[in-house]
């Protein structure tokens, strides 16, 4: 079973990283068919990162829903136009199934062979050497295209009274079949968590997979599950070093590349481990990877900081989704999103387009408040702006500026620093 491994929608470095690198452990250790997956577009820090280390990055994938295509049964055989009727009929009986697609020289789907339909060609003995096209075949009443959500069109197909579904694509040429069983069956991917296990903060389609591990270093507000899963979590500063602590626990050594990999995941949660969430463990761990991969952390964390920031480089709606989270407590929905920028000044100089692109985000995501926090690692103070419901605004601790942010001196960290305070104004 294919099992793929992600982190949050939006994704930080820390979030790819640590999908990177574990997807490479658990192969290692066994695991067979896994992927990586970068949950949208790959930033740039991360591109970086990948070109830096020469390593292809993980495949981007915005959501992970059931589709028609991942249903079909590969074992059920599709009869071509060559075929006569005769011969046609014996690859039905030896496939057991009680009808099979029938498609035509161009490919194209044309109809469903079932005994049922030729019940007048037996009885008046007719030739069975006809063309399997010109025989009298059933119009499916439902067929389904390759890329349909499954979620969209389960409820219609197991009530629809035929057990066998032909598969078109969008221009009606036959892939292959899906059976009525399949939708009561378990999907055929799994995943594995990494870098938060809110399934709001996952991957589009998320919660339509079985969740079978999470590894993360943040609040716990996870679903219940059906069964015991595997889950790996401690209070540090960044994803990265829990991986870290995966390999010398299963007394493996990544290599130079993914030790780098790790190494960029650490410095950039833990901003070079100015932030107040760094240990001595991500100390600790991010000293062994450098050993491994012969380059220095400081050195990386330069190279991380030498691309542009998304202030500069995006319009404003894609630079607030570059890493957002949002989050739901006591009934309230929320987003908050974290921007590395050491030029103040220019995010200055977009808050009037900022403030105007969190508004419509507010609005359209029907959000109670967003929170957009920037952050100048070099200085190790950040500014916050904010929209929506006015009351939390005025229970935070923070004053306001000359640029009408919120000033932030030494707080670095939306988890540790920005989001107990929102939770604490909340209730």
């Amino acid at each position: 079973m294919k099992t793929y491994i992600c982190g949050h929608r939006n994704p930080d470095p820390d979030s790819i990283m640590s999908a990177y690198a574990l997807a490479d452990l658990r192969r290692r250790c066994g695991m067979e068919d896994v992927e990586a997956l970068c949950a949208g577009r790959l930033p740039e820090k991360a591109k970086w990162v990948f070109d830096h280390f020469k390593l292809k990055p993980p495949r981007s994938k915005r959501d992970v829903y059931l589709r028609v295509r991942d249903l079909m049964d590969a074992s059920v055989p599709a009869i071509g136009p060559e075929m006569t009727l005769l011969a046609a009929l014996k690859t039905l009986e030896e496939s057991g199934e009680s009808s099979l697609p029938v498609k035509g020289a161009d490919g194209k789907f044309v109809g469903m062979l079932s005994p049922a339909k030729l019940l007048k060609l037996f009885i008046e003995k007719s030739d069975l050497n006809i063309p399997v096209t010109s025989a009298p075949l059933h119009h499916c009443a439902m067929t389904l295209v390759d890329s349909d959500r499954v979620h969209d069109i389960k409820s219609a197909a197991v009530k629809n009274s035929h057990n066998h579904f032909p598969v078109v694509d969008e221009n009606g040429k036959l892939l292959g079949t899906v059976l009525k069983r399949a939708f009561a069956e378990e999907p055929p991917y799994r995943m594995i968590l990494v870098d938060h296990n809110e399934i709001d903060q996952g991957i589009p389609g998320l919660e339509e997979i079985p969740v079978v591990e999470v590894v993360d270093h943040h609040r716990i507000a996870f679903a219940a599950t059906k069964e015991p899963i595997k889950y790996t979590a401690d209070v540090v500063g960044s994803t990265c070093t829990l991986v870290a602590k995966m390999y010398r626990a299963a007394g493996e050594r990544p290599t130079k590349e993914i030790a780098g990999v790790l190494i960029a995941g650490i410095v950039s949660d833990t901003l070079l481990f100015q932030s107040p969430t760094t240990t001595e463990i991500d100390r600790q761990m991010c000293a062994w990877l450098e050993k491994l991969c012969g380059e220095s952390a400081a050195d990386i964390f330069a190279g991380l900081m030498s691309v542009a920031s998304p202030l500069a480089s995006m319009s404003p709606d894609k630079a607030l989704a570059c890493d957002a989270k949002t989050y739901t407590d006591g009934g309230r929905k929320f987003i908050l999103a974290q921007i590395e920028e050491s030029q103040l000044a220019v995010f200055h100089q977009k808050l009037p387009e900022l403030t105007a692109a969190m508004q419509t985000a507010v609005k359209s995501a029907g959000l109670d408040f967003m929170a957009l926090m920037v952050t100048d690692p070099v200085r190790g103070n950040s500014e916050l702006l904010y929209a929506g419901d006015k009351s939390v605004l005025r229970a935070l601790p923070y004053r306001k500026g000359k640029y009408g942010t919120l000033l932030m001196p030494g707080v670095l960290s939306r988890k540790k620093q920005l989001l107990p305070e929102i939770l604490s104004a909340l209730n």
